[in-house]
């Protein structure tokens, strides 16, 4: 016969799992303070915060996920609780916009006919058209992605 501890344990760890699992698919990354307010709202596990934050970060290092230790790093929400499916920008990888792959769309659509614009100069008028801070690298994928799909092809001069 199993145990009562034994029982709970795996408990907590299948709770754990599925949280890690959620925060996997929507988010890539799992905060302690999240992840124990989900586990004590399914049920309140007998181990210390300590325990439960070494579970969360092992589970979540093993699906390759970034971990935040932010245990008692909020101040008071004013009795209420947070919301758990919250989306903290600082954390997110930057998102594709409309307006950046619509001006690239825009800048080698009018430059289809003739080979003359470069890669930097591309990014030059992307840059100017938009006003992002996004990476060349970055710019530059985006770039040959869409030059490819429309056919363009890109001078050699620097």
């Amino acid at each position: 016969m199993q145990r009562f501890d034994d029982i709970a344990a795996r408990r907590v760890a299948m709770i754990i799992e599925q949280y890690v699992e959620a925060r996997k698919r929507h988010f890539g990354y799992v905060s302690t303070d999240q992840a124990a307010r989900a586990v004590q709202r399914v049920l309140k596990p007998g181990i210390s915060a300590h325990e439960l934050d070494d579970m969360v970060a092992a589970l979540a290092v093993k699906n390759g996920l970034a971990v935040v230790f932010d245990r008692g790093a909020r101040g008071s929400v004013g009795g209420a609780e947070a919301d758990l499916d919250r989306k903290d920008q600082t954390m997110r990888a930057p998102a594709e916009t409309t307006d950046v792959a619509g001006a690239a769309d825009a800048i080698l659509g009018s430059h289809r006919e003739n080979a003359s614009l470069s890669m930097k100069a591309a990014i030059a008028l992307l840059r100017e058209r938009t006003g992002t801070k996004r990476s060349d690298a970055d710019l530059e994928g985006l770039l040959a992605k869409k030059a490819t799909v429309l056919g363009v092809h890109f001078s050699r001069d620097n």
